[in-house]
């Protein structure tokens, strides 16, 4: 009796399964693709339509599109249509694309035939620009290339950046950009391209011919009536300038000329130029006053007066009957200077810097002393601050100037094996046959310090030990002064008394990074 009951029961539930089968209607799932071909990055729209045997379309279920294995994405169907968009279909090939509708409980699953959607690569823009254009020679200048895709997607790949037909560099895409940085076009104009290479997903392309010019600086030889004497400077102003430029003097050490020929003293070659076109700074260069029974041409820095003639002064008078602190009065011919050319040429007036060599460089010295109200910083090369005549013997420690106008800072350098100026121990050098007994760098050295009020030295150790140059010192550098000044010492280990242009970066960077 059980067992029957069992098998009434077995077969009326597999009768109630069979009629749940035979109740579901078939259905019928197509897919198309809009654009088809499309571009990579470009949206495409696949469509799905669920067409069922009889009966109303489906709405509002989901309809999975794959492809392969992988879900792309979901539509919901809306009287037997839904739809799906991506922009992210690899390039390259082709895509099989399926829609999968799942059923419900009275429609029947069924899987469309694949549509193959083909992509292609998609188009380019590439632009190209200047940081700096015109361009002074040797000045740094900054290409940027930017592609921008057609439609959208992360570009990469390499832009090639050419001028006419030489090609500068192969620079790497970050975020859609390249960037070359170059100090070396040459003077006229070059015509920059920007290649961008392609890549699996993106189309090459070309950017518009970007002229850039680069411009030499124009050099003017002028003079100056100070005390009713001609004086002479050269100017070199940079084609491309801030509205305020900087501006820096350069004194030159002496130098002997068989005549009088001031420019070749104006026009000598220390190295500036182009520092001033890399960096946009006006460059100054003075002469001094020429003797001419002994063909020198020296400044009148602390205390030379006595190597002067006296017509070479002109109408200079020192106190009680005149104001020059000298005559020649040098530091009152570079303070008018300075400020004639400070108005024509718009100097920043917080940015003006002093450096000189030798005879210059001592000039230099009076300068940060006497001009330092105009002057921000100074940098003295193979020159100490003081040359006095017919000191008491032994020398003590020499005669110092006054107090300074103002706080300034300074970086003084000296060669070790200088022995022209001796750095240590009070040698004697001659100007125009007059003998001169000079300060040691610690008597400079310390005097600025002072003159700054710096609390903090690098070293304790004196920069001389006797008349040599102490062997356990570099330099020194005074900190913690007014107006966040600072005074700096260094040794050239080495050098006698040249003027070493691969100084010059670190010369700039010490007086460019100070202003008033």
């Amino acid at each position: 009796m059980c067992l029957k009951v069992a098998r009434v029961v077995i077969t009326l539930l597999l009768g109630t399964a069979s009629s749940l089968s035979a109740a579901l209607t078939k259905t019928t799932t197509t897919i198309s693709s809009s654009p088809n071909p499309s571009l990579y990055g470009q949206a495409v729209i696949f469509t799905a339509t669920v067409t069922p045997a009889s009966g109303a379309p489906p709405t509002a279920e989901i309809v999975t599109f794959e492809q392969g294995g992988n879900v792309l994405g979901t539509g919901r169907l809306n009287n037997g249509t839904a739809t799906f968009t991506i922009s992210t279909l690899a390039a390259g090939g082709t895509d099989n694309i399926k829609a999968v509708y799942p059923g419900d409980s009275t429609l029947a699953s069924s899987t469309s035939k694949a549509v193959v959607q083909v992509v292609d690569k998609a188009a380019t823009t590439t632009t190209v620009s200047s940081s700096q254009n015109p361009a002074n020679p040797g000045q740094s200048v900054t290409f940027t290339a930017e592609v921008t895709p057609e439609f959208g997607g992360t570009v990469t790949g390499n832009v090639v950046f050419d001028n006419g037909s030489t090609t500068l560099a192969t620079v790497a895409i970050s975020g859609g950009v390249a960037t070359y940085t170059t100090t070396k076009l040459a003077l006229g104009t070059a015509t920059i391209t920007a290649v961008y290479k392609g890549s699996t997903s993106f189309n090459t392309s070309i950017s518009s011919v970007l002229s850039e010019a680069v411009i030499n600086g124009t050099t003017i030889n002028s003079t100056l009536s100070w005390d009713n004497v001609v004086r002479y400077y050269e100017v070199y102003v940079p084609a491309v300038l801030p509205a305020n430029p900087p501006m820096l003097l350069m004194l030159h050490g002496t130098k002997f000329t068989d005549t009088f020929e001031p420019t070749a003293i104006t026009t000598l070659n220390w190295g500036w130029q182009s520092y001033a076109n890399a960096d946009e700074f006006i460059l100054v260069q003075p002469a001094s006053t020429w003797d001419s029974s002994t063909h020198q041409w020296n400044w009148n820095a602390y205390f030379m007066d006595v190597a002067f003639a006296p017509g070479e002064a002109g109408t200079c008078a020192e106190p009680p009957g005149g104001t020059a602190t000298g005559c020649p009065d040098d530091a009152g011919f570079l303070r008018e200077l300075i400020r004639n050319l400070t108005s024509q040429y718009n100097v920043n007036k917080n940015a003006i810097y002093v450096t000189g060599f030798s005879s210059g460089a001592q000039m230099t010295e009076r300068v940060g002393v006497e001009i330092s109200d105009l002057v921000a910083a100074i940098a003295p090369v193979s020159g100490q601050m003081v040359g006095e005549h017919d000191p008491p013997t032994p020398p003590p420690p020499l005669l110092l100037p006054g107090p300074a106008l103002e706080p300034i800072s300074v970086q003084e350098w000296q060669g070790t094996l200088d022995n022209n100026l001796w750095p240590c121990g009070y040698g004697t050098t001659s100007y125009s046959s007059v003998s001169f007994v000079l300060d040691t760098v610690d008597d400079t050295f310390n005097y600025w310090v002072g003159q700054n009020s710096c609390t903090t030295l690098a070293t304790t150790q004196t920069l001389c030990s006797g008349s040599s140059a102490n062997p356990n010192v570099t330099g020194n550098l005074a900190t913690g002064c007014t107006n966040k000044t600072q005074v700096q010492f260094i040794w050239e280990e080495g050098v006698g008394h040249t003027w070493q242009q691969k100084n010059l970066p670190a010369i700039w960077s010490f007086l460019s990074s100070y202003q008033k």
